[in-house]
C-alpha cells in the first residue's frame, strides 16, 4: 500500500500537479520511506482521487483560521497541522476523535478506524495535506482516461506534458477541442466525488468544497503548462523551497526561520497569472508563536 510505482508517479508529476522528482532530497513527511524523493505521496487511491475523510470547517474552526489560512499554513509543507493545533493547545487524537466523529454512526468499526487512520495521516503528514486539500488535478482524468479526456494514450500524454504543452494543446493533438476537454474533465471530477461520498470514504461536504476548488480552477489549469515549468503556478516547485535537506529539518528555531523566510520569498517571487496566489502565513497575526 505505501509503495509509489515509478511510472504512475512520473505520469502524475507530468500531467496533473506534482512537482519533478529531485534527486538527493529529502522527504518531507516522517512516513515516507528513507530513500524517498522530496515530494514523495504514498500510491493510494483516496489520496489521489481527494476523497477526505472530514469536513474542513470543522478543522479551521478548531483552529481558529479564517478561509484562506487553510493554504497559507499548509503552503508550507514541512507545517504539520498537528503542530499548529498544539500551539492552540488543542489536544491531536482528540481533535482527529472530532473530526471523524460523523462516521461513527454510518459505517462500521473497521471503516471507522480506516478513516481515523486517515485523517491521523492529514494532520501529522504535511506533505500529503498540502496535496489532498489544494493539488487540484493531481491524480485526474489523464492518468484513469486518457483516450477519453484527450484522444491519446497516456504515454504519449506524458511525454507532450514533459514537453512544456499545455492539457488544451494535447487535447488539439488528439483531435479533442478545448470545450469538449473541459466537460470530459468536469464530468469525471463529478464522478469521483459522488463515488466517493457513495462508498463511504469521502466527507460529502468536504467533497462539495474539493469539486468547487476544481470547478474554478479548471480552465487555469487546462491552458498552463506542468506546475513545475509554469512560473505562475503555486505548486509543483518545492526544490524551490527548501532544497535538499537531511531528515527532520528544519529541527532548531533558527532552521523554522530559514525555511518560513524561503518560503514567503518564493510565494512572494510567483509571477501574476491565472493562479491565485496563495495567502501569507504568519503566526504572529494568529496571537502564537513561531516554532
Amino acid at each position: 500500500m505505501w509503495a509509489t510505482r515509478p511510472l504512475v508517479a512520473l505520469v502524475l508529476a507530468a500531467t496533473c500537479g506534482a512537482g519533478p522528482v529531485v534527486p538527493h532530497a529529502r522527504a518531507h513527511d516522517s512516513l515516507a520511506p528513507p530513500d524517498a524523493p522530496h515530494t514523495w505521496l504514498p500510491d493510494e487511491d483516496w489520496l489521489m482521487r481527494h476523497w477526505l475523510p472530514f469536513d474542513e470547517r470543522t478543522l479551521t474552526n478548531r483552529l481558529g483560521l479564517r478561509p484562506r489560512d487553510l493554504e497559507a499554513y499548509l503552503y508550507d509543507d514541512h507545517r504539520a497541522l498537528a503542530d499548529l493545533a498544539a500551539a492552540r493547545g488543542v489536544d491531536v487524537e482528540q481533535l482527529r476523535d472530532e473530526l471523524v466523529a460523523p462516521w461513527r454512526s454510518l459505517v462500521d468499526e473497521t471503516r471507522y478506524e480506516l478513516l481515523r487512520e486517515r485523517t491521523q495521516r492529514l494532520l501529522t503528514q504535511p506533505h500529503l495535506a498540502q496535496h489532498a486539500f489544494f493539488h487540484l488535478f493531481h491524480g485526474g482524468a489523464a492518468v484513469r482516461h486518457p483516450l477519453m479526456t484527450f484522444g491519446l494514450p497516456l504515454p504519449t500524454i506524458t511525454q507532450m506534458r514533459l514537453a512544456g504543452l499545455t492539457p488544451v494543446e494535447i487535447a488539439q493533438r488528439g483531435g479533442v477541442p478545448a470545450a469538449s476537454l473541459h466537460a470530459a474533465l468536469l464530468h469525471h471530477f463529478r464522478s469521483e466525488a459522488e463515488l466517493g461520498v457513495r462508498l463511504q470514504f469521502a466527507s460529502p461536504g468536504e467533497t462539495q468544497r474539493i469539486l468547487a476548488r476544481q470547478t474554478v480552477a479548471l480552465d487555469c489549469w487546462m491552458r498552463t503548462p506542468r506546475p513545475g515549468g509554469d512560473p505562475t503556478n503555486p505548486y509543483g516547485k518545492a526544490r524551490f523551497w527548501h532544497g535538499p535537506h537531511a531528515p527532520g529539518w528544519p529541527a532548531t528555531r533558527q532552521e523554522h526561520r530559514a525555511n518560513e523566510r524561503r518560503v514567503e520569498r518564493f510565494r512572494r517571487s510567483l509571477r501574476r497569472g491565472c493562479w491565485r496566489r496563495p495567502a501569507r502565513w504568519s503566526w504572529t497575526a494568529h496571537g502564537l508563536a513561531p516554532p
